[in-house]
């Protein structure tokens, strides 16, 4: 499965709380948690390298919205029911 998406699709499945979207980060200690608003979470997509959806664990934890900023991935909460409905119409445009 190619796991790219564009920025239009990375906003259509973001998760957003009370103008704040949650992110992890993958730091030497451990996972890293942080809010960010959704002007910083816009500036960020627009800085990033590559928007994929990550697999697996990410979508257990349900921030399977990876951006790639600077060489590192920023987990970001997507909302599952959205990303489903967006995979299947992948899908079916194959």
């Amino acid at each position: 499965m190619e796991n790219k998406i564009t920025k239009e699709q990375a906003l259509k499945i973001a998760k957003f709380r009370d103008d704040e979207i949650h992110c992890f980060i993958n730091a030497p200690m451990g996972l890293v948690g942080s809010n960010h608003t959704v002007d910083s979470f816009i500036q960020e997509l627009n800085e990033a390298e590559s928007i994929e959806i990550g697999v697996n664990m990410c979508r257990k934890m349900e921030h399977a919205l990876v951006l790639w900023i600077k060489g590192v991935p920023f987990f970001f909460e997507h909302d599952e029911e959205k990303l489903k409905r967006m995979l299947k119409v992948k899908e079916k445009r194959k």
